[in-house]
């Protein structure tokens, strides 16, 4: 008969905090149990217990037992401060381009176009004719004028007197008359087929 003596179970490696563990390497989602990426075999296993977390016993492939199993926990991380940490983590891995900035920047008012008046050059200053100036240039005119009045005076040939407007078609009306109702009533081919 054998004369152990029950003892507690120690570890001889430093229990992990999850406080030092990559965020992403942890799962601790409110109402789930908590997870975690074994640092030995790189897998995730759930963390067992109450007082005394340690992480799931298990092993590698061809039956071996891995190191890392059964291997202490500390929760130091509550499950609000591990999705603060893992929120920034995300963050901090999109490209800079896609990240809102944490600024404002305010809108650079464009300038305003200066008026008109102040664009267009002034107009040189033209000093007004002379009587003789004046006269100069109606004389270089004259003939044009008394020709173009000249022609004015000969009757056309072949052209019409003053505008006449065509003839109308009987029952039609000027522009400016409309028909009442009634009289569309009356000229429309449906009352008359009701009442034939």
């Amino acid at each position: 008969m054998s004369t152990r003596t029950r003892s507690r179970r120690t570890y001889g490696r430093e229990p992990l905090q999850l406080s030092q563990l990559n965020p992403a390497d942890i799962d601790m989602l409110p109402g789930v149990q908590i997870s975690i990426v074994c640092r030995e075999c790189h897998s995730w296993h759930r963390v067992a217990g109450r007082t005394d977390l340690r992480v799931v016993q298990h092993g590698r492939g061809g039956g071996e037992r891995c190191p890392g199993s059964n291997r202490q926990v500390q929760a130091d991380l509550t499950p609000e401060g591990w999705l603060v940490r893992r929120r920034r983590q995300q963050q901090d891995a999109l490209r800079a381009e896609t990240r809102r900035p944490t600024t404002v920047l305010k809108k650079v008012p464009t300038p305003k176009p200066p008026a008109i008046l102040h664009i267009a050059q002034p107009r040189p200053a033209v000093p007004a004719p002379t009587v003789a100036e004046r006269t100069q240039q109606w004389s270089n005119v004259i003939e044009a004028v008394e020709e173009t009045d000249a022609r004015r005076a000969e009757p056309l040939e072949g052209a019409r007197g003053p505008i006449v407007p065509l003839a109308l078609p009987a029952g039609a009306r000027p522009i400016g008359q409309r028909t009442t109702a009634d009289e569309v009533l009356a000229a429309s081919p449906l009352r008359k087929r009701d009442v034939a």
